[in-house]
Parts: C-alpha cells; sequence; structure tokens
C-alpha cells in the first residue's frame, strides 16, 4: 500500500482517488488534491464482521462516494457491482491442501476456513485479479477457473534495504542463520528445535538465529519455552521482533538465511538475503522457486537431515557460495522497480475508465 500510494502522490492524476482505510493516520503524509484518505471504523477489522464489512458497509460507502473503480488490496473481494481489481497475495485461498491447515489450532483454522468462504462467495465481482507470479496465477486459474488473472511481478525497493542505523545484535561466532519472521503457523519454526538438536548432537558449527516475541501466539510462548527446557540457547538465539530501521543491521551480521516455509505467496525475506548476499536456505516448493529460481538451495521442511545436507554443501564448498551469490545478483537485477510496478498496475485500474472514455 505504502509503495504504491508513494508512487501515485509523486505523479500528477486527473482522477480523484479515495483511500478506504481502519488506519487512516499511517496514510495522512500522502493526502493531496487527487488522493483523499477516508477513515473507515476499525470495529470492522474484525474477522467476525467479514460478511458485513466486505458484503454491505464498503459497497454503502463505494455508493456514498461515487466510485467506479476500486483497486482491492485486502484478502477479501467486496460485494459492489462497481469495476474491481483484486491484488491477490492471500496464500491461503490457493494451497487448500496444504499440510498446515492440519497445523493449526481450531481456532486459527475456523477463523481461516470462514474467510476463505466469503473469499470464493465474492470472487464473483472482481473483474480482474492480479496475481505476483505464474506459480499464483496458475493455482488461481485451477482452483477458481478465472478468466481474467494479470500477472505483475512484486517490486522491490532497495532503498528500504540499505539501511543507515547500524545496530549490533551481539550475535555469537559461528555461522548465524537468521529467519526474519513473526510467528505463523505457516513459518514452520518448530522444525528448529530437532534441527537444533542435531547440530548440538553433531556439534555443527550453525547457530539459528530467530525473531519471535512470546506475545505474538501461544505457541510462539512455547517454542521460546522449549528452547530452554531443552538447553538449546546456544544455537537457537532468539533477538525478539527486529525494528525495520535495524533488518539490515541484522543480515549483515548473519552468514545466511534459513526459511522452512510451508506457504507463502510472494516473501520480502528472500529478496533481502539477496541483496545483502548471503546464501537461501528454504524450502523445496513451488512459491520458493518461482521467486528465488539457482539462487537458493532447496530442502524437505520436515526432514532436519536434509536441510544439514544442504547447508553443509555450502559451508564447506566456497564455489557453491560464490554461485549462490552471482544468482542472487542476477535475479534480483530482474525484479521491477516500484516505479515500473506502478506503470503496470495503473494499466489494469485504469482499464475501465478508458474504456468508458
Amino acid at each position: 500500500m505504502n509503495n504504491y500510494l508513494n508512487c501515485l502522490h509523486k505523479n500528477n492524476c486527473e482522477n480523484l482517488y479515495l483511500v478506504l482505510t481502519p488506519d487512516k493516520r499511517d496514510y495522512l503524509k500522502y493526502q493531496n488534491q487527487f488522493i483523499n484518505i477516508i477513515d473507515i471504523n476499525k470495529y470492522f477489522k474484525k474477522n467476525v464482521l467479514l460478511p458485513i464489512t466486505y458484503g454491505y458497509l464498503l459497497n454503502k460507502l463505494i455508493v456514498k462516494y461515487k466510485i467506479t473503480t476500486i483497486f482491492n488490496l485486502a484478502d477479501i473481494p467486496i460485494a459492489t457491482k462497481e469495476y474491481q481489481v483484486l491484488l491477490f497475495d492471500w496464500s491461503y485461498a490457493v494451497y487448500p491442501k496444504s499440510i498446515v491447515w492440519k497445523k493449526m489450532k481450531f481456532h486459527d483454522y475456523f477463523k481461516r476456513k470462514f474467510k476463505l468462504h466469503f473469499f470464493k462467495k465474492y470472487l464473483k465481482y472482481v473483474d480482474i485479479v492480479i496475481s505476483q507470479n505464474k506459480v499464483m496465477k496458475a493455482r488461481l486459474v485451477n482452483l477458481y477457473s478465472l478468466k481474467k488473472v494479470e500477472i505483475i511481478n512484486n517490486a522491490v525497493s532497495v532503498e528500504n534495504l540499505r539501511g543507515e542505523n547500524n545496530f549490533n545484535f551481539n550475535l555469537p561466532k559461528g555461522i548465524n542463520l537468521v529467519y526474519l519472521t513473526h510467528y505463523y503457523p505457516h513459518k514452520n519454526i518448530e522444525i528448529f528445535i530437532p534441527l537444533a538438536q542435531e547440530i548440538k548432537r553433531q556439534g555443527l558449527n550453525y547457530n539459528i538465529i530467530t525473531t519471535i516475541d512470546e506475545s505474538q501466539d501461544k505457541a510462539a510462548k512455547k517454542f521460546l519455552r522449549d528452547i530452554v527446557k531443552l538447553n538449546l540457547q546456544k544455537i537457537i538465539i532468539n533477538v525478539g521482533a527486529v525494528k525495520m530501521d535495524y533488518v539490515p543491521s541484522l543480515y549483515i551480521q548473519c552468514d545466511g538465511l534459513l526459511m522452512p516455509t510451508l506457504l507463502e505467496s510472494f516473501s520480502g525475506t528472500y529478496v533481502e538475503a539477496m541483496y545483502h548476499g548471503i546464501p537461501i536456505f528454504t524450502s523445496d516448493l513451488d512459491f520458493a522457486k518461482v521467486v528465488c529460481g539457482k539462487a537458493a538451495k532447496y530442502f524437505n521442511p520436515f526432514d532436519v537431515a536434509d536441510i544439514i545436507l544442504q547447508l553443509n554443501s555450502v559451508y564447506t564448498n566456497d564455489n557453491e557460495k560464490i554461485t549462490l551469490k552471482k544468482e542472487a545478483i542476477a535475479k534480483l537485477s530482474n525484479f521491477s522497480t516500484w516505479e515500473e510496478a506502478y506503470i503496470q498496475y495503473q494499466n489494469v485500474i485504469l482499464k475501465n475508465i478508458k474504456f468508458n472514455e
């Protein structure tokens, strides 16, 4: 949202853009003569009110403000007769057989199934879906028989990756492998417990750096408690939630990205690792391969032995490390800038307006 609005703000527009958001203060800096930020009650962010928000409230506002073209950046389509473009990035909707569904707690399972129901129900109101890559497009087409799916590859803003604020995380000696993430069931953070036990058993020189906070989930609290209980504190080093300003410092102080995720649509974490020149180790799944290509080493995210095998294949072979870095540089150069992506978004969004003219 911020990157799109930033580009919109810098360009002179003939049309009036109304930004409907429950977080108005976060976007007021973009307001000008052709961008108007409109506040929506935060109460309607609640999952239980999905049918009211997307089936009634938003459509009422669309009628009130005489909106004729909609760029929907939420996960759920709006039940409206107006021209609607949906930017799709909710991976749960296209991985119905993922093991993640079985791993999550009943409350989370019910919440996401409830949300998925209304995603399916209101999808008929969408004129064009924008997918972030060919894998997501194929899944959308196969699962929902969609006819109009445009691919606009995720843009990259390297300015956000440079960082000017240095911060010392006091990481231990050895090979530090970072997983920069909040706790979610699909992040598969629990695999680090048996992985750390095997690293300890073999006396390997790997440290796992996590950024979990116990307030993120009860399971996150259990994960952190298990580290202490099993005496794995010297292998799994949890630095807690990291401020955005300090993210570049963390990458600079680490030797690789270890990301056993089970579900993504597109993860900027891969791009961050590419930019900072550290090897990527991630799950052998389609969403990872379409983003990373040859710039990563892939493993079975449930197989500790396979993870260690892939780590050893790089950290005992300097040539392999150099090859991965070259592939990452090449891959990074192929990502669109936000200015390029913005033009592509506008071409899709304004199709309806041009047609009416």
